[in-house]
């Protein structure tokens, strides 16, 4: 009985991966639908901030892996000076990274908003 649930509950997930259509908004078909515009709306410059505000996320999350990566290395030294220093370091220059990351986000929104 256990493996016919098994198989059942496999066939529905594998079975949601090829819906084409989900009617939240609209319950007829075709109705409501509007295609994607070609271009995204608004200004070039809102754009071009919206692109290097998400280009600094994803370095803010690099940098934030960093530190992660750095305190596993620091935990699992187990008393070897050679990779608590070297852990050490990547906090350091992770927390810069980020000091970094925060300060252009900071530039990038005082200019958006000066510019209009």
């Amino acid at each position: 009985m256990n493996t016919i649930v098994k198989k059942v509950a496999t066939a529905a997930a594998a079975s949601s991966f090829f819906v084409n259509s989900v009617f939240a908004q609209g319950s007829a078909i075709g109705g409501g639908f509007t295609p994607p515009a070609a271009t995204a709306p608004g200004t070039l410059g809102s754009n071009i901030t919206t692109l290097i505000n998400y280009f600094l996320g994803l370095l803010g999350l690099i940098a934030v892996a960093f530190l992660i990566y750095a305190g596993v290395l620091m935990v699992t030294a187990g008393g070897a000076e050679e990779q608590v220093t070297k852990a050490r370091k990547i906090i350091m220059y992770a927390v810069v990274g980020i000091v970094i990351i925060l300060l252009s986000y900071t530039i990038v929104t005082f200019v958006s908003s000066a510019l209009g």
